[in-house]
């Protein structure tokens, strides 16, 4: 039976997740994450993709992202294949990279934006071996966890280039700083609870 077509066109909006092929790491170094997001900017700028939110973590990623030509396939094949090429050359792994195909789930809605953005940003303390920690624990290492999206949006690190913060309107506040502490807030909140 053949796979079901996605949805796609222009301007939509999706949560594009990918795991390692049999959940393995695919990120096993800095330099790993720092060629992924390389990647995943000229990705951006072939496709003319706009990324609202991303967090890599060692074996799997996840991207918010809107596609103005209502190109994710494209977009997903370039990432992808040019990272699964350099991760094969660089840690001689021959095989498959990925786990099957991506997973891309249409978003909509202003308040599912939010509590997306805050799952993905969460990620790092949402995974085994966080379960048995105190909040504090917790807290320290999404706000330390570099290879996020996150600490833009809470006000704690630079603004990335690559991400458009435009959903920070969502949390209501007058001026950008105090949308930033809004959402850190609002993100810290659930970082020792389970997120619906």
């Amino acid at each position: 039976m053949t796979r079901p077509w996605r949805l796609r066109f222009a301007g939509a909006k999706y949560h594009v997740t990918q795991r390692g092929n049999g959940a393995q790491a695919v990120f096993l170094c800095d330099e790993d994450c720092q060629r992924f997001l390389e990647q995943l900017d000229e990705g951006q700028e072939k496709d003319g993709i706009t990324l609202y939110a991303y967090c890599l973590m060692p074996n799997h990623y996840h991207l918010f992202v809107a596609t103005p030509r209502g190109n994710i396939h494209r977009f997903m094949q370039r990432l992808n294949t040019a990272y699964s090429m350099y991760f094969r050359y660089k840690h001689n792994r021959p095989g498959h990279c990925w786990q099957s195909r991506y997973a891309a789930q249409l978003v909509k809605g202003d308040d599912y934006i939010l509590r997306l953005t805050r799952y993905i940003h969460l990620n790092p303390v949402k995974v085994k071996g966080w379960a048995g920690k105190t909040t504090s624990e917790r807290l320290t290492h999404l706000n330390g966890w570099k290879w996020s999206s996150y600490r833009g949006y809470a006000g704690i690190g630079e603004e990335e280039d690559r991400v458009d913060y435009r959903w920070l309107t969502l949390m209501g506040k007058m001026t950008m700083s105090g949308r930033r502490k809004a959402y850190r807030r609002y993100a810290e909140q659930m970082a020792g609870a389970h997120d619906e």
